[in-house]
């Protein structure tokens, strides 16, 4: 096996190093001293968070130089440059060069001694200090990563990760392939007791360092293959954010997901039916496919198995995205080699996919026996992660036969954001109403053909008819199929509940 550069390079050879917690608990009280939070930070750098935080390297304006002790820590453990010494020795407090070179995160040029850099970056991300790996060398000679490099939880995904992820109170929660430690640790707040689980041992050992850096005793971090480390326990939630790039051999721990891109994905649903406990919530964000004949939905509720009747699905799309587009992307930011980008394209067209799907998904595992459902939305203006929990307990209404009746009872109101379209067809020489869509673009991107009747039921919806009265109308009219149900006409309308098209008072939207 051919060696990899990185693994050579002396940057590569630092790891953090475990001192007693009293060390953690000053380093912890040093970097707060010196004002390295998220607030401060991106006060000092002028950003609006800390997704949007640029090194020199990326052209950043402000902080170029140490003027307080602040600036110091910024250039030195965030850009990973050389500070020197004695600029350092100054403007810290004492002892605090000896107290992070104790635990790793500094480190000096051996044959430049006064020049001081951060052997590891470190990054304040949801109230937590967390450290992973560099991305350059502090000389900006060649640094290939590392196939198991720590990858930080300061970016745009994890991010957009966290914010979405489930934040309710629980007995037990995991965070499958934890890299840095992010979402256990952050979880450690409102579960009793997390467990974060990842195959490369370099972000098991950064993880349990950051799980001791921010003093979390409810916290166990574990090394190993999905389920592996936690065989014979069960879970309240399961969260994961899973490699998803197609590659032919996995190269890159925290970015390969297998031949198709979704080889680790389908192995952490597989084993929702033995980890997720009954009124479990299982979530990810991940990318996808969604090929011709099958939707990524439709492959979800294959991996489950024998056990999929006993979950809700919920996906939200942020975006989905053309193969063709995607590649074409890659090809002109030119920072993936060529061969990669067509290998991805040979098996998206084998596959035969139309979109990759990037977003969340949701399974909630039933606590007692009812119908299952599924339901998709594209995200829109205005959409939060709250969204999801409304479109599964909405769901889990509308889907229960024994809730029917009751539902007509509601007095749907038309979306204060819908749009109805008409399409025109020349037939004998004029123009002839043909479709209609109803559209709204929050806070779902929503678009529905219906039939006339139809539109003038959605037309009529006021918030003050109930959805029976709106069935007897029509009835009368002769628009809805005879002899039908009420219970019918709801399996019409919910769809337009579900996307945002029509609102209930009586069930109302997140803010």
């Amino acid at each position: 096996m051919a060696s990899n550069p990185s693994e050579s390079h002396p940057v590569r050879r630092h790891l953090p190093r475990f001192g007693p917690d009293a060390d953690f608990a000053a380093l912890g009280s040093l970097l707060a001293q010196c004002g390295f939070t998220a607030e401060r930070i991106c006060q000092r750098l002028q950003i609006s968070g800390i997704g949007s935080y640029l090194d020199l390297r990326q052209g950043r304006e402000v902080v170029r130089s140490a003027e307080d002790a602040l600036d110091a820590l910024i250039l030195l453990l965030m850009d990973g440059e050389y500070v020197e010494r004695a600029a350092l020795e100054r403007l810290l407090p004492p002892g605090a060069l000896a107290l992070m070179e104790s635990l790793g995160v500094t480190a000096f040029e051996p044959d430049r001694p006064e020049l001081c850099y951060g052997a590891l970056t470190l990054f304040p991300v949801e109230g937590l200090l967390l450290a992973n790996d560099r991305a350059s060398a502090p000389d900006n000679t060649p640094f290939p990563l590392a196939p198991d490099a720590v990858y930080p939880a300061a970016t745009a995904n994890t991010l957009q990760f966290l914010e979405a992820m489930p934040r309710s109170p629980c007995d037990s929660y995991l965070d499958i392939g934890t890299g840095t430690g992010v979402a256990a640790l952050a979880a450690a707040r409102f579960a009793r007791h997390v467990w974060g689980t990842d195959i490369a041992a370099r972000s098991a050992l950064f993880a349990e360092f950051n799980r001791r850096l921010n003093g979390i005793g409810n916290a166990t971090v574990l090394e190993g293959d999905l389920y592996q480390p936690v065989e014979g326990l069960t879970f309240d939630c399961i969260v994961t954010h899973p490699p998803y790039v197609p590659a032919r051999e996995n190269k890159m721990v925290f970015r390969d997901g297998g031949e198709d891109g979704e080889q680790i994905l389908r192995g952490i649903v597989e084993g929702l039916p033995r980890f997720l406990r009954p009124g479990g919530r299982f979530f990810a964000m991940a990318t996808a496919a969604d090929c011709e004949g099958e939707a990524f939905e439709d492959r979800l509720r294959r991996w489950l198995g024998p056990a999929e009747a006993e979950f809700d699905l919920a996906l939200a799309s942020y975006t989905l995205t053309a193969p063709a587009d995607l590649a074409a992307t890659a090809l002109a930011k030119r920072s993936t080699p060529v061969e990669e980008i067509f290998y991805r394209q040979d098996v998206w067209k084998r596959r035969q996919v139309r979109l990759l799907f990037y977003g969340v998904v949701t399974l909630a595992r039933h606590s007692a026996p009812r119908p299952a459902f599924t339901v998709r939305v594209q995200t829109g203006e205005g959409f939060t992660p709250r969204h999801i929990d409304w479109l599964l307990a909405w769901g889990a209404e509308a889907h229960d036969p024994e809730r029917r009746q009751a539902i007509l009872d509601l007095r749907p109101t038309l979306s204060p954001h819908a749009e109805l379209a008409v399409f025109h067809r020349v037939q004998e020489g004029r123009f002839v109403p043909e479709a209609l869509s109803l559209r709204a673009r929050s806070p779902f991107d929503a678009e529905c053909v219906i039939q006339p009747w139809l539109a003038q039921v959605v037309s009529g919806c006021n918030g003050e008819t109930t959805w029976r009265q709106h069935f007897e109308r029509v009835q009368r009219a002769g628009a809805f199929e005879e002899g039908a149900e009420p219970e019918e006409f709801v399996s019409v309308l919910e769809p337009l509940v579900s996307n945002g098209l029509l609102w209930l008072p009586e069930r109302p939207l997140p803010a």
